[in-house]
């Protein structure tokens, strides 16, 4: 036997409880009766005329079974939306993103912060060039020291920086001025990809960038590439800002990107995949020819600004090979697929999928303004972004040398990382699907990225036991030549004058006993034959035909003798050699 729970009547004293369905029939039909009579005679409506104010409002009309011909209350149900939420950006959803920014500079802050290790010739090179060049513009003291020639770079932007810097608190000083312009970097870029994807593809692509190699040591290196990379991310975002915009203010990142190339010369690296950015940004909002205007004011603007003071010349001739030993191809490779291979496959995946798809939510977004590009525009876009961090590896390789590699890699890296964080959200999916994919890729670049970030202030000669010796055989009217340029004038700045070291990457003017006069290398070799050199340092990594005319003439002269060498603790860098005269 069934019971319908309808033929019971309510309990005595109860409540009547509300019917789940709209269209349920009322316990008492007469109050029923009475209210739809009495709102018809308030409203003076009919059936019919309720009939079109449910039209007009977008109601649904559904018609429900009754048998027992009681009178029904007009309720109707709306049109609701297809979800509960809105994907669209709100302030509560940006708050949420700004919090996790922060979270993510502290990681990347806290990373960078570990690395402790003495200054590496490069940054010692920058300290002592950047105090002789901010004394001259201060004081007018001259500038005594050959290692102007050592940076990669106008010396009159970077070297004074950190040569501030340095006065204030020495290598950590300007150190922490590099941290400052990596955490500015990311800060940047987070606005840049959101402005070109949306909060959550920002987020991935800043956490995935933030624990880099490139990141990790650039934000706490001494050199101008954490300048650079900064300034590189400031002319992408005014490009990006200025997409929807007149052609010509693509102008306004012209001086940055020129400010880039002038600080450091490698930023030339990012400059084909700017110039393509602000067509590939432009195009889905104005025809071909306005999009590619914008491409050409750009790269014109930037080199009319880099065509005083000779620097259009500096830049377009700038080499990885400049000053660095020749490498094989094998290292670079290796050292690449380690450094940024990873990110490199999130990015090129990236694009894949971006250009099969463009929905970058769970539902499209009710944005009206917003212009969905083509297949064609959402691929050259992706292809753009990922461009830099296949140049870069690609430079390395056609000049063979590895030098400086893990920082130019910063180029690549910062413009691949919004692409890179479009296949890391693709690859956790609708409603974080799959989280523990996304986990595993960032948990792997994470541990990738500290350990090869440690290597990189381990995998060098024993510098103090170096300058331990050099302290030792150092004397006020002493001359000194070496091939680690930098760390003596740096270290040994109380017991000696940068003017008495004399780089042999740079060579010297020097006058035999006969008269004669000779140049670069040249001057060396002739020097160290006179015994005109009281200690001499040769460097493994140093330019191989300067290396080997050097050592022929120590080996030759018989003045000079091997007093110390030092190598890698882990086996797998350069080699120092230290020779006194007799």
């Amino acid at each position: 036997m069934s019971a319908d729970p309808e033929s019971f009547p309510p309990r005595p004293g109860a409540a009547e409880e509300p019917s789940m369905d709209v269209f349920a029939p009322r316990r008492a039909p007469g109050a029923g009766r009475r209210r739809a009579a009495g709102a018809g005679a308030a409203t003076g409506a009919t059936p019919a005329a309720g009939a079109g104010a449910s039209a007009a409002t977008g109601a649904v009309a559904v018609a429900v079974a009754n048998p027992d011909g009681i009178e029904l209350a007009p309720y109707s149900i709306p049109q609701v939306p297809a979800i509960g939420w809105d994907p669209a950006s709100s302030p509560r959803r940006r708050w949420i993103a700004r919090g996790l920014l922060g979270a993510v500079l502290a990681v990347q802050a806290a990373l960078s912060l570990r690395l402790l290790a003495a200054a590496h010739p490069d940054e010692a090179a920058a300290m002592v060039a950047g105090r002789q060049q901010l004394a001259h513009l201060l004081h007018g003291t001259p500038v005594t020291t050959d290692l102007i020639d050592r940076i990669p770079g106008s010396p009159w932007l970077y070297p004074p920086l950190a040569g501030a810097a340095a006065n204030a608190d020495g290598i950590w000083g300007t150190r922490l001025l590099s941290l400052g312009f990596g955490l500015l970097t990311t800060v940047l870029l987070y606005s840049l990809t959101r402005r070109l994807f949306n909060e959550r593809v920002a987020i991935c692509g800043i956490a995935a960038y933030a624990v880099l190699q490139s990141t990790v040591v650039g934000g706490f290196y001494g050199a101008p590439e954490a300048l650079a990379v900064l300034l590189v991310a400031l002319a992408a975002w005014l490009t990006v800002f200025t997409a929807r915009r007149s052609p010509a203010l693509a102008l306004t990142a012209a001086p940055a990107l020129a400010l880039a190339c002038a600080v450091a010369y490698s930023a030339v690296l990012a400059v084909p995949a700017l110039v393509a950015l602000a067509l590939a940004v432009a195009r889905p909002h104005r025809r071909p020819g306005p999009a590619a205007l914008r491409a050409l004011l750009l790269a014109v603007g930037t080199a009319v600004l880099l065509l005083p003071y000779g620097l259009l010349g500096k830049v377009a001739g700038w080499s990885p090979s400049s000053g660095a030993a020749p490498g094989s191809a094998g290292p670079i490779l290796l050292g690449t697929l380690q450094w940024a291979g990873l990110f490199t496959v999130l990015a090129v995946a990236g694009t894949v999928s971006y250009a099969r798809r463009e929905q970058l939510t769970e539902h499209d977004s009710p944005e009206g303004d917003r212009v969905a590009p083509t297949r064609a525009q959402r691929a050259l876009l992706g292809a753009v972004l990922t461009a830099t961090a296949l140049l870069v590896p690609a430079v390395h390789l056609w000049t063979g040398t590895s030098g400086a590699l893990f920082r130019h890699l910063g180029y690549g890296m910062l413009l691949a990382a919004p692409i890179a964080g479009l296949g890391l959200t693709r690859l956790v999916g609708a409603h974080f699907r799959h989280p523990q994919l996304g986990i595993l890729v960032w948990v792997a670049l994470l541990a990738l990225g500290m350990e090869q970030s440690a290597l990189r202030y381990q995998n060098g000669p024993d510098s103090g036991r170096l300058l331990a010796v050099l302290r030792a055989h150092t004397v006020p009217e002493g001359h000194y030549l070496t091939e680690v340029d930098g760390l003596a004038e740096y270290y040994l700045g109380g017991v000696s004058r940068p003017e008495q070291w004399v780089s042999a990457r740079a060579g010297t003017d020097y006058r035999d006993g006969a008269g004669k006069q000779h140049h670069g290398v040249d001057g060396s070799t002739a020097a160290i034959r006179d015994g005109w050199f009281t200690v001499v340092v040769l460097d493994s990594t140093a330019p191989e035909a300067t290396d080997r005319a050097l050592s022929a003439a120590l080996n030759t002269g018989g003045q000079y003798r091997l007093i110390a060498q030092f190598t890698s603790p882990t086996g797998d860098s350069s080699t120092y050699k230290v020779y006194l005269k007799h």
